[in-house]
């Protein structure tokens, strides 16, 4: 493992960028759904976000989860999403967050995302409220939760991944 050290926000960061990159599993191949390929497409916009991924070993294409939730019902409301790279290595010191590149980048030791990695691996994670970009009719959820209800049902999805 021949790990790199960065600095962000006074946290060290170790990470194997070549093994993060070589990483490739069912978990983390793109997905076709509507709401990944929509995700997909804002982060392709940001070119500064790919290169700070690229730096980490990580194709933006290739999450290994993309969670999200519209924001309205109608065809201008913003869609939620938070997309989940691995990477290979460690965070010295406690979790963070902060805002860059228009986005807000978590950095986690853990999250309820299935993957099949073992050893030593992080999580860094994109949140932000998107558009709807697609060149195609939008799909919406047949009933829309209320903010507590998503929140909820966040929280039941992570216990059952903790297990």
């Amino acid at each position: 493992m021949s790990l790199q050290t960065i600095e962000i926000n006074s946290i060290q960061i170790q990470f194997d960028k070549d093994k993060t990159k070589k990483y490739g599993t069912s978990f983390n191949k793109p997905c076709d759904c509507q709401d990944c390929r929509n995700y997909y497409e804002n982060i392709k916009n940001n070119s500064e976000l790919i290169e700070f991924l690229r730096g980490f070993g990580i194709d933006y294409n290739c999450t290994e989860e993309v969670f999200s939730w519209d924001l309205g019902n109608n065809d201008d409301s913003l869609i939620h999403h938070e997309g989940y790279y691995g990477v290979f290595g460690r965070i010295e010191g406690e979790e963070f967050d902060y805002e860059k590149f228009g986005v807000k980048l978590s950095f986690q030791k853990r999250a309820c995302v299935p993957c099949d990695r073992t050893g030593e691996y992080f999580w860094i994670c994109i949140e932000n409220d998107f558009p709807y970009i697609l060149d195609e009719k939008r799909d919406f959820p047949t009933a829309f939760p209320q903010k507590a209800e998503r929140f909820d049902l966040v929280r039941k999805i992570a216990k059952i991944f903790k297990k």
